[in-house]
């Protein structure tokens, strides 16, 4: 085989993989520890989508022994209560997938911990091994980080 013949097809492979093949951005911010976290209460946002998003949360928080109460959009916070504000968009390719999501939690409204998901590539990747997960799977690595100081029980 040519030089110029194995370069080619090394070069399609590699392009070939980059199609195939997309990432996961993550940004997070740990939620410090505190003996005192029971509970937290999630301020409802009618504009998500992701059907199964808050459940995937309620889940990874009550894992750790971390009570989840559901609150209107119009709630107004007790001091010292912990708050999570959240957003999760859905992008289209053949089918919806979660592409972008944020998870802020506070506490007098000061920001104490949050987690950022990104798919990279957007509509215009052929991500055949990411793109379409369900939202657990997406999320995980960002609750891990999110809660790393309040182990799963």
């Amino acid at each position: 085989m040519k030089h110029d013949e194995k370069l080619t097809r090394y070069g399609a492979l590699v392009c070939g993989l980059l199609l195939v093949c997309g990432c996961n951005s993550y940004n997070v911010q740990a939620l410090p520890y505190n003996a005192g976290l029971k509970s937290v209460t999630v301020i409802a946002n009618p504009k998500v989508a992701v059907h199964d998003f808050v459940d995937v949360m309620v889940d990874e928080f009550n894992a750790r022994n971390i009570k989840v109460v559901s609150a209107p959009p119009n709630y107004v916070a007790k001091p010292e209560e912990y708050i999570i504000r959240y957003d999760a968009r859905r992008s289209w390719d053949i089918s919806d997938y979660l592409s972008d999501a944020t998870v802020r939690i506070t506490r007098d409204n000061m920001t104490l911990g949050k987690g950022k998901y990104h798919h990279v590539g957007q509509s215009f990747s052929f991500d055949l091994f990411t793109k379409w997960r369900g939202t657990e799977w997406k999320m995980k690595d960002v609750y891990d980080e999110l809660l790393k100081n309040y182990p799963k029980r």
